[in-house]
């Protein structure tokens, strides 16, 4: 009798014991995006869940982040997301993000209206057929025909070649942009991508270029998506609070402070928001196709 009385005892301590912890791995990149994420690995908010960040590098990391067992949350370029559902790839849109002010043209010069006024200019853009690239041709169709762009193939060196007056103007993303006018006090911003974009397309809203993503392994978690939603909203009131938590895993952002704190940050939740995002896919669908996978996705991509 000692012995199952040891037993059910032991038993009855096991089932008091709290359950362990479903592991969520979190991911995106040095991009104030990915901070609402590194904000819920700092406070843990959903009991029975840790989070854990894993920074990605390139669209093929984060695909196979997608296809693993393992539930995964991160945040995708929205061309890229497209790209993995039109091909096959089961995923499920948990958000889109507009974060307003985090993009703009720097150089020496006057304000433009219009990238015409560039006119004989040389601009320059990180990378060719990529996302911002995209965006000037649709912002100006059917491309530039009165200015340069100059691809740098990267996002530092635009700032570096401005700097070093080998370009006349570039596409600068925040903290950047801020960091090329506190070096050289004749920058000026000559314009916001918002504002270029939204009086070329007749968009009311500025580009969702970034989206939240989850795995069929992260199932529907409504506990986690609205700890996710409550982390943004915590950092849109204060954008400038980004860097430090991105600074974490990215040190480089420890800078990024004074340039985040300028950006108006928006979550768009899904499906209730589809029609901003759809309306982008449709507008980058005139100038490039390819870009994302050939047609908008069905509705089931939006969660409709």
């Amino acid at each position: 009798m000692k012995h199952v009385s040891f037993f059910v005892s032991l038993a009855l301590s096991l089932a008091a014991l709290p359950a362990l912890a479903d592991d969520i791995v979190l991911s995106g990149p040095p991009i104030w995006e990915s901070a609402p994420l590194i904000e819920l690995v700092q406070t843990q908010p959903v009991e029975g869940t840790r989070f854990i960040f894993k920074p990605w590098a390139n669209p093929e990391q984060l695909r196979k982040m997608v296809m693993e067992d393992t539930p995964l949350l991160a945040v995708a370029p929205a061309p890229t997301a497209a790209i993995f559902s039109t091909s096959g790839i089961d995923l499920q849109l948990v958000s889109a993000t507009v974060t307003e002010g985090s993009v703009s043209l720097v150089g020496k010069g006057d304000t433009i209206s219009h990238l015409s006024d560039l006119k004989g200019q040389a601009l320059a853009l990180p990378f060719k057929g990529y996302l911002p690239d995209l965006m000037m041709r649709r912002i100006e169709q059917p491309g530039p025909t009165t200015w340069r762009p100059t691809y740098t193939g990267s996002l530092m060196a635009g700032m570096q070649l401005l700097l070093a007056g080998k370009v006349d103007t570039a596409m600068l993303a925040e903290p950047m942009a801020t960091l090329a006018l506190a070096k050289d006090k004749t920058l000026v911003r000559r314009a916001d991508l918002c504002t270029l974009w939204r009086d070329a397309t007749d968009l009311a809203d500025c580009p969702p270029a970034g989206v939240v993503i989850a795995n069929p392994a992260f199932g529907q978690k409504p506990e986690v998506r609205a700890a996710y939603r409550a982390a943004f909203a915590r950092l849109a009131d204060n954008p400038g609070l980004a860097a430090e938590l991105l600074a974490q895993h990215f040190p480089e952002m420890a800078a990024a402070s004074d340039g985040f704190g300028r950006i108006k940050a928006i979550d768009l939740p899904m499906p209730q928001h589809a029609t901003v995002l759809r309306d982008f896919y449709g507008a980058i669908l005139e100038v490039e196709p390819a870009a994302i996978g050939g047609r908008v996705p069905d509705q089931d991509f939006f969660g409709e």
